[in-house]
């Protein structure tokens, strides 16, 4: 789905094409002409209007802007309280661009919020962003020190999933949280965190949106499989107490089964349908290894065909695609996902169990 850009450049106005494929804005373009080279700088210590320790405004040597002795302050701050997020041109204080790139991003999404008006959602959310990147700046230098692309990729990596952390523990509840556009806003505070360092001295701005992009999606795409599994286990008659440790057991084997799947040996189709069984046989497997004293006794009948039952109707969940938890990786390369109910599902828990009864399990 073609696109224009964000312009984080700093110049002009117009975004280019870049990213095919992925949606960065939904065609709009942000920070016309602004430049995007503000100093992230630690902010608001203190008390009252303007009290940013002695003196006033002094953020330090050489950075931001100082107020007189007699602690008075410009009136920029005049209206100055607690929790309240502020944002100087010229990158003084703040993230230069955010409030803007934010108030744009939840204006699709108001009607859906009934506790928040709209400058409190905007407020929240970039105080949320601006913290974590501040408190970032602070206490973390690896981007001060030469490396590669791929090193700058992982950090900014790391650096989302701490922002959205922090954005996820205040917004958790709200309907419009798992929808807003976030990736504006991030990748201005990665802009503003990392340009003074080595590490991201090759890295053009457009490619920053990219990859805070791609990783907000994987954040959320986390995040949303933790739900289906909890919905599921809490539907195929599971008992209660033993919900957090069906959890922990799918989501443990789904990241084992990664990588321990035996790819290229089911026999499908299409080999790209054949790599999503080999996929689903190790998930199945390795959650059966783990969860021996879950289907023994966390579930109201411990009979073989109740435990084929259950553990059926679990991945056959998971593998639905109105709610799929497959890596997109490999649905991806299918002409059509599973179906829902998917008899290969059933297929393979069988087979698991035959195998078992037949080692003596």
């Amino acid at each position: 789905m073609g696109c224009k850009s964000p312009n984080l450049s700093g110049g002009g106005g117009g975004g280019k094409d870049f990213g095919k494929g992925k949606d960065f804005g939904k065609g709009k373009d942000f920070g016309k002409g602004k430049d995007f080279g503000g100093v992230m700088m630690p902010w608001m210590k203190g008390k009252g209007k303007g009290d940013f320790g002695k003196g006033g405004c002094d953020f330090g040597k050489g950075g931001g802007f100082k107020g007189k002795d007699d602690g008075s302050a410009p009136g920029y701050w005049d209206d100055y309280s607690p929790g309240k997020y502020y944002e100087e041109p010229g990158g003084i204080v703040g993230v230069e661009g955010l409030r803007d790139a934010m108030t744009r991003a939840i204006e699709p999404h108001m009607h859906t919020e009934k506790q928040w008006k709209p400058e409190d959602m905007v407020n929240k959310i970039c105080m949320s962003i601006f913290k974590t990147a501040t408190k970032w700046w602070k206490d973390d230098t690896r981007h001060k020190e030469a490396g590669s692309s791929i090193q700058a990729q992982a950090l900014l990596e790391e650096f989302t999933e701490k922002i959205m952390a922090g954005l996820s523990s205040t917004c958790h509840d709200k309907p419009w949280f798992f929808e807003v556009y976030l990736s504006e806003g991030v990748a201005l505070a990665a802009i503003n965190t990392f340009k003074s360092g080595a590490l991201f001295k090759r890295t053009v701005a457009p490619i920053i949106v990219t990859h805070v992009d791609e990783a907000i999606h994987r954040y959320r795409e986390e995040e949303r499989h933790q739900k289906v599994m909890w919905d599921a286990v809490s539907s195929v008659g599971i008992k209660s107490d033993y919900h957090k440790k069906a959890n922990k057991h799918l989501a443990t084997s789904f990241e084992a089964a990664h990588i321990a799947a035996k790819y290229g040996t089911s026999q499908a189709l299409t080999p790209a349908l054949g790599m999503v069984q080999d996929f689903v046989i190790a998930w199945v497997r390795d959650f059966c290894k783990r969860a021996w004293d879950i289907l023994n006794n966390g579930i109201n009948s411990s009979t073989p065909d109740q435990q084929i039952a259950v553990v059926t109707m679990l991945f056959q969940y998971f593998c639905d695609p109105a709610h799929t938890c497959l890596p997109v990786d490999l649905v991806s390369q299918l002409d059509m996902p599973p179906p829902a109910n998917w008899d290969f599902v059933a297929q393979a828990v069988i087979q698991l169990w035959a195998e078992n009864a037949q080692a003596g399990y």
